[in-house]
């Protein structure tokens, strides 16, 4: 079976005097940069006013988007399978367009329906959606250099953390909260509609490359003179214990640090430490998720990914530790260094890992597959705290009780081998 059966030709490709996946770099991680309005940490700067002008209560808003989340996770699969069909560029183009319209959409919110509706759409669309394509478009074009590559395009956390925020902050401030939904709309449809149209290229093979810039290759995604990957479908790969301990330990990361972001500010106020102390703690965050990006992209391409998963759980286990007994501003700063550290190698590892075991064909039907999991689980852990917090008037009894999961999964990491399989070319 045959993928492609000629190269396509593309004069921006033979113009570029390197290797044309450098520029694919940028533009996926602008991508993912583009995902900002659809991130915890932009959401939770409209609550307020959800709640002011809406009339609905926090735990109210707080239920309908760890609800949002989580039927969004559930719709991701559709989006893998389609990008394995149509390719990251075409993907792309749709998913931008649509996440702008769901960005204007979040304009004309008036109740508890709509804004669900407003949330999902975000969550799917940005969050989801356009994560997945523009991390797997990156993927298509590297093999070797993939931990590396993919540390720099996870820098797109902590500028997306820098950018998104302090801008909502600013617009909400200088116009009003539905006028700023409206500006990211235009935001997403001005940068990421010519980007993903001029400059988001699918696989190397298509036209005539290989992944790495390796030299001139066939179109024939596989060709045995390929780089060896060993590919795997969905099926095949959930037969694993390797795809088991991934997901449910990146599931694991993502729960935690979604519950300590979305209740920052409270977790913060219960220890006696002001605002300011918190958003000292997020910059620190910014800061370390950029260490955790690039430390763990370099550490991918030279190191056990299972022993560095260890290593990410037991930094999650100091924050979730420290974050109940800090006490000063520097202990606050630690928490968020600790928080950024864990951040930052999530984000690569969830890239690196699944095309790294399972191989790049298949990409999208797996990665769409996990996304259920650990993206649903951002809407698990900010509902565990805060009805800790409702029911006992402390974060530490769910803090606690999660603490099993990573102890038990860094463990479990040095005992699950990875999965063995033929190279195949069919």
């Amino acid at each position: 079976m045959h993928l492609h059966s000629s190269t396509k030709s593309s004069r921006l490709i033979d113009a570029t005097p390197f290797f044309y996946g450098w520029v694919i770099l940028i533009v996926g991680t602008i991508g993912s940069i583009m995902m900002g309005p659809s991130q915890t940490f932009t959401v939770g700067i409209f609550i307020d006013h959800f709640i002011a002008d809406l009339g609905i209560s926090r735990s109210s808003v707080s239920l309908i988007y760890g609800l949002a989340t989580l039927s969004a996770s559930l719709l991701l699969p559709l989006t893998g399978q389609l990008v394995d069909r149509h390719g990251s560029r075409r993907m792309a183009l749709i998913v931008a367009f649509l996440l702008g319209l769901a960005c204007v959409g979040m304009a004309g919110v008036w109740g508890a329906t709509t804004i669900f509706l407003g949330l999902l759409a975000l969550r799917f669309l940005g969050f989801g959606s356009l994560q997945l394509v523009s991390n797997n478009l990156i993927a298509q074009w590297f093999i070797r250099q993939r931990g590396i590559v993919m540390g720099l395009s996870g820098l797109s956390l902590s500028i997306g953390l820098i950018i998104f925020p302090a801008l909502a902050e600013w617009l909400i401030t200088q116009f009003d909260w539905r006028t700023t939904w409206l500006i990211f709309g235009l935001l997403v449809w001005g940068v990421m509609l010519p980007v993903s149209w001029l400059f988001f290229k699918d696989k190397p093979e298509q036209y005539g490359l290989k992944p790495d810039g390796d030299g001139p290759g066939p179109a024939d995604l596989f060709s045995p003179t390929l780089v060896a990957e060993r590919n795997w479908t969905l099926a095949e790969a959930r037969h694993t214990g390797i795809f088991w301990l991934f997901l449910i330990a990146l599931s694991t990361m993502t729960m935690v640090l979604a519950g300590l972001v979305f209740h920052q500010l409270s977790l913060f106020e219960v220890r006696g430490l002001s605002r300011e102390s918190a958003i000292h703690a997020f910059r620190g965050m910014a800061l370390f998720a950029v260490i955790g990006n690039l430390g763990m992209g370099r550490l991918l391409d030279k190191f056990s990914a299972r022993s560095l998963l260890a290593g990410s759980l037991v930094l999650l286990m100091g924050a979730m530790l420290t974050v109940q007994v800090m006490a000063t501003p520097w202990q606050a700063f630690f928490v968020g260094g600790l928080m950024g550290l864990v951040s930052g190698s999530f984000r690569v590892m969830d890239a690196t890992v699944w095309p790294k075991y399972f191989g790049r064909l298949h990409l999208g039907a797996i990665k769409g597959a996990t996304s259920i999991s650990i993206i649903g689980c951002t809407a698990l852990g900010p509902f565990l705290l805060g009805a800790s917090f409702d029911y006992f008037g402390s974060y530490s009894p769910a803090l606690n009780g999660l603490l099993v999961f990573p102890l038990i999964i860094s463990l479990l990491a040095f005992f699950i081998k990875r999965p063995e399989k033929e190279t195949s070319s069919s």
